[in-house]
């Protein structure tokens, strides 16, 4: 919880920390206040002195609030202004992937207000964007700060939460624009800037990057034996295979780098290799920033999910795929195995259990130009 010191008027009080706040400062006097978005009314409340109404809507957005005296004559109205005000920014979530998608539309809502102070907060501090974001003021999760006039949440809320946090369903949206769409601005997709402290490389051969590791089974690729397939590909055509993730694996025909190691060493290792083989998980979005070609092995989410620029994506639309952006179901992260539409029968995974090697080896082959 964050507590705010607010700039206050004679008789009121408006602030936009988590959405639209009027706080009646008059000793005596009742007001009624009126939130309206795009000129439609969305809530209106009476309040007594020294109470305050809020409404549920959290997102960024054209607010204005007209404030009605106790016979219900407007007094004074105040649309919401960010112009050489502090704004800061939160990230929820805690996902590689969220924070490097959503950094750059940060960028963007302070080069669309200029004068604005922005503030974010986020958990990958490793990431090193303070030198490449230098219009923006990180600070730590939780930080407490004072004359803070909006406060926006970045998520992706479903459930109860959906209507208050998103102005749009986020699985209907690019994983990117889920930031734009709560900051009010425009959608462009854009590639992140990552500062790297480890430049290191100690493989003088030609290679590429690969992860088989994600967070649930439904993002996994499931085709038996896929990997060791594309490994004796890589080996045959002049490419040493180097596993990158933080589960540690053993695996014959490879460099082995899996394990628990800091997100800059990550960056060193893809930033020298020729390309980047993955899932919907943040090291693709690691390889992308660092603008390596990324083949994406992915079939629970649908293509516009991820980034378009640079990525070869390897889905089989001739079966189920998509339930990730489906607004019929709502992810469980507590359930590994979370397959919606098919749990339990002979179609659990075959989103990426009929995505075979071979589709796989022609997505790489686009990128390289060699024929099997």
């Amino acid at each position: 919880m964050h507590w705010f010191k607010k700039t206050q008027t004679p008789d009121f009080n408006v602030h936009f920390n988590d959405g639209p706040v009027l706080t009646n400062l008059h000793k005596r006097r009742s007001l009624t206040a009126r939130f309206l978005l795009h000129d439609r009314l969305e809530y209106e409340v009476s309040l007594k002195p020294n109470e305050w109404g809020k409404c549920y809507k959290r997102y960024c957005a054209p607010w204005k609030i007209e404030i009605l005296d106790e016979c219900g004559k407007l007094i004074t109205k105040h649309e919401f202004d960010p112009a050489d005000k502090n704004i800061l920014i939160n990230f929820d979530s805690r996902s590689l992937g969220d924070t490097l998608a959503w950094i750059p539309q940060v960028e963007r809502f302070t080069q669309m207000h200029p004068t604005t102070k922005v503030f974010c907060s986020h958990f990958w501090s490793d990431l090193g964007f303070e030198p490449t974001y230098p219009g923006i003021t990180f600070v730590p999760p939780d930080t407490t700060l004072e004359n803070i006039y909006a406060t926006f949440t970045i998520g992706y809320f479903l459930g109860d939460d959906l209507a208050s946090m998103h102005p749009i369903d986020p699985r209907l949206q690019p994983l990117a624009k889920v930031a734009s769409d709560i900051l009010g601005i425009d959608y462009e997709e854009l590639r992140p800037r990552l500062a790297i402290s480890n430049t290191s490389n100690d493989i003088d051969e030609k290679y590429v990057c690969f992860s088989m590791e994600s967070t649930a089974a439904c993002k996994l690729w499931q085709y038996p034996g896929g990997w060791d397939q594309i490994v004796a590909y890589l080996n045959q055509n002049g490419y040493r295979a180097v596993l990158i993730q933080k589960k540690r694996v053993e695996m014959d025909g490879i460099i082995n780098r899996s394990g628990d190691h800091p997100i800059q060493q990550r960056m060193g290792e893809l930033n020298s290799c020729d390309f980047f083989i993955g899932l919907g998980s943040g090291l693709s979005w690691i390889a992308w920033a660092l603008d390596k070609p990324v083949v994406l092995i992915s079939g629970f989410s649908e293509p516009y999910t991820e980034f378009r620029e640079n990525c070869v994506r390897v889905i089989n639309n001739d079966v189920c795929t998509g339930c990730w952006n489906d607004p019929n179901y709502v992810f469980d992260r507590a359930d590994w195995n979370w397959c919606p539409r098919h749990c339990g029968t002979d179609r659990q995974f075959e989103c990426s259990r009929s995505i075979a090697p071979q589709m796989v080896i022609d997505a790489i082959q686009s990128l390289t130009g060699q024929t099997a």
